[in-house]
């Protein structure tokens, strides 16, 4: 489960035809959206962790300071992938946090709590509004920057608003199963993971799976979108992806109902797999009729109150989200990208999609020919892949 497209086996017994359509007519190509939301949620984090150690206030390194949560690599520079189920938990805080403190500025009251309690629904909304747009846009970021003064760590932190906002929308999103708000951010990544020293491989990946769904036909195309989200509870927002499913299917089939010693063998695993969900509801329904305690750890959603009050309450004191001339602390302070304008500058670049297009060089044989040292425009550029690309799934991301 790279972040490549998932293939069938099919697909590598046909491989020798060298027609694309008809050598592959019996497979359609997806991406996983678990591993893309993974993506996207590092693609976040690394962009946004700032100088670890750094005195200077903003970044999510900073933040998860103050919150006191245990430390985690991250960051462009680190060779490990930042993990996965922190960094989520981090976004989700800083995001309600950045929220809150964004209502303490625009309420038009000295303090928050006295404005919410007698606030109307009306006024709310207004209120809402106006932190959206003078804090979670682009069009805040570009009005910042065009001010005489560059405040490094207001214009750090209009970009970490804007980007984190979009992993939350795809987390939300999800859970509602709606296909088309997810799909809405995957555009979105596609152009800012093209931006150097990113995930190039994600952006192949996603450019390549909407491009072909911009080809199908109105019914393979919904037939596409409406299975890409799975809800095997039927629940509101009880809607994963199917990739996820994948995942906890295999954790199943390996930990859970695996056979020991001599029994482990392929004819188990192929008895055993297909009826996982029966065995797991009929475990469930024993250990409710016979009031039997779950032997797995089950717990109720954490109260992130505290800590989103804490971060908040550290955003106003340093005044990270209010634009200050000539703020002293901006000594150092490193600007972060704007990952979708660095993006949209890829396909003005000479080698742009060049997995995607025929090659059109034709070979020539020259003989012998003595090595000349060759023009530079013709090296090959330097690949911006990174060797952590390819994230391992742990078993905390699953839980």
């Amino acid at each position: 489960d790279k972040p490549t497209l998932t293939r069938s086996q099919v697909e590598s017994a046909r491989r020798n035809n060298p027609l694309p359509i008809e050598g592959m007519k019996a497979n359609v190509h997806r991406n996983g959206k678990f591993h893309e939301k993974m993506a996207g949620c590092r693609l976040t984090v690394n962009e946004h962790w700032g100088q670890p150690e750094s005195k200077n206030p903003g970044g999510l390194w900073w933040e998860n300071n103050i919150l006191n949560r245990k430390k985690m690599t991250a960051g462009w520079q680190s060779k490990k992938a930042a993990p996965w189920k922190p960094s989520h938990e981090l976004l989700q805080i800083s995001i309600l946090a950045h929220i809150k403190d964004g209502f303490r500025i625009f309420c038009g009251q000295e303090k928050l709590e006295d404005w919410a309690a007698s606030v109307s629904l009306s006024e709310f909304s207004h209120v809402a509004d106006l932190v959206y747009r003078n804090l979670f846009t682009t069009r805040a970021y570009d009005q910042a920057k065009e001010k005489t003064y560059n405040d490094t760590i207001y214009l750090n932190n209009l970009l970490q608003n804007r980007d984190t906002l979009f992993y939350i929308e795809v987390c939300h999103a999800i859970k509602a199963g709606d296909i088309g708000r997810v799909v809405n951010v995957s555009r979105m990544w596609m152009v800012m993971m093209r931006s150097k020293k990113t995930m190039p491989k994600y952006a192949d990946v996603i450019f390549e799976t909407l491009g072909r769904l911009s080809t199908y036909s109105e019914t393979l195309r919904k037939f596409f979108l409406h299975n890409w989200l799975v809800n095997v509870s039927g629940t509101v927002n009880g809607w994963k992806e199917v990739d996820l499913l994948q995942e906890h299917q295999n954790f199943w089939a390996k930990a859970v109902y695996s056979a020991k010693g001599s029994n482990r063998s392929w004819e188990w695993l192929g008895m055993i797999t297909p009826i996982i969900f029966e065995l797991r509801s009929a475990m469930s329904t024993v250990q409710k009729a016979f009031e039997i305690s779950s032997l797995s750890t089950k717990h109720t959603i954490p109260d992130k109150s505290k800590e989103v009050h804490r971060l908040s309450d550290a955003l106003a004191d340093e005044n990270i989200q209010t634009f200050v001339p000539n703020r002293a602390s901006n000594e150092g302070k490193k600007a972060v990208r704007d990952l979708f304008e660095e993006g949209s500058k890829y396909p003005n670049q000479k080698g742009a999609f060049k997995i995607f297009r025929k090659d059109a060089r034709k070979a020539e044989n020259l003989g012998f020919v003595e090595s000349v040292v060759g023009d530079a425009s013709d090296i090959e550029e330097e690949s911006d892949e990174r060797p952590d690309e390819d994230y391992e799934i742990t078993l905390q991301d699953l839980a």
